[in-house]
């Protein structure tokens, strides 16, 4: 591979690569000086760092957004379904709605916006959650199109259950901190829009002398493989990635969430398509129909427990995702109040 400077007719930049075989997705809330650099981008969403909101408010330039949403949450507490939250947990809310909608701008698809990961385990109130993120957009932004936003929820048995009462009502969602194939498919009977199979752990990227089990790519394969095989509209949003191999090997699944720092290399580095499609496992075979049995879980929590249980180390890597993401919103909650 080379760079940008040093590309030969028959190069193409890894950006432009997997551009052409999937769609990108920007891994940040802020992005308008790389949307102005190499975008435009479908979605946006924070799936690899969700602490992006933390990271953004903690920036003195974004003070004011952490102003403005705190009066805006002490005005609409008991406005908004959000009496049995705090003032504070409002306020993050806000901040991210806020953040999110201010891409709106630089994509031609969907905002993304992450529901309270304290509440992977109480399927009511992700359900309030989903809808309150509705109230919220429609506040700030009257004119949004509400098709275009999404909100993420960890792939839990009860999480699930809540995306499949949203999906009556017509919220989409994405199921996020996923690492399982039973996971996959109970967000596809849910009605997800998309689900985020992770290629490594989340602590991987939050702690650098975390080393991790090593890449899970064979997921992000099988998860589309199996929701084209049977149907399932559901499509896959692949995060977490650690190598431009692991991407370009990835290009034609239906879309990768990248961040800035990554993006910005993908764009300044070359290669032969030849090359590159050498390397990609999903080729016509692989973009092609699978040879798994249709399974079901939504009304056999037992069933999914059991499997979910026993399938190598998903449900301690969720719940560890889980846990680096309920520390972000801490975090964030501690610096609203600190500005109280």
């Amino acid at each position: 591979m080379g760079s940008r400077t040093c590309a030969s007719p028959s190069s193409v930049t890894l950006l432009e690569f997997l551009r052409s075989k999937s769609s990108i997705d920007y891994d940040s809330l802020d992005m308008a000086a790389v949307a102005r650099q190499i975008g435009p981008f479908a979605d946006c969403t924070s799936n690899q760092r969700q602490w992006d909101a933390y990271v953004q408010l903690s920036d003195p330039t974004k003070a004011s957004v952490v102003k403005e949403s705190l009066e805006s949450a002490q005005k609409l507490h008991g406005d908004v379904g959000a009496a049995d939250m705090s003032v504070e947990e409002l306020a993050v809310e806000i901040a991210m709605i806020k953040l999110a909608l201010a891409s709106v701008p630089f994509i031609s698809g969907s905002i993304h916006v992450m529901c309270n990961p304290f509440y992977a385990w109480d399927a009511d109130k992700i359900y309030q959650t989903g809808h309150r993120f509705r109230s919220l957009c429609r506040l700030f932004q009257p004119d949004l199109d509400l098709s275009r936003l999404v909100m993420k929820v960890s792939a839990t048995w009860e999480g699930m259950q809540a995306c499949r009462r949203l999906r009556n009502d017509d919220v989409k969602t994405l199921a996020t901190t996923l690492f399982t194939m039973e996971q996959a498919v109970l967000a596809g009977e849910a009605g997800c829009t998309s689900v985020s199979p992770f290629a490594h752990e989340l602590r991987v990227h939050a702690d650098p002398s975390y080393i991790g089990a090593g890449a899970n790519l064979d997921l992000i394969v099988e998860a589309q493989r199996y929701y084209r095989q049977h149907g399932i509209p559901t499509k896959v949003k692949a995060c977490s990635f650690k190598t431009p191999d692991e991407m370009t090997s990835m290009a034609g699944i239906d879309a990768m969430t990248l961040p800035a720092g990554v993006l910005l290399h993908l764009d300044a580095t070359t290669d032969s398509r030849e090359r590159l499609e050498a390397r990609c496992v999903l080729g016509s075979a692989g973009k092609g129909p699978g040879d798994g049995a249709r399974r079901s879980y939504i009304r056999d929590r037992a069933g999914f427990n059991r499997a979910y249980l026993t399938n190598g180390m998903g449900k301690a890597k969720t719940e560890d995702a889980i846990a680096v993401f309920c520390g972000f919103q801490m975090r964030a909650e501690e610096l609203v109040r600190s500005v109280m």
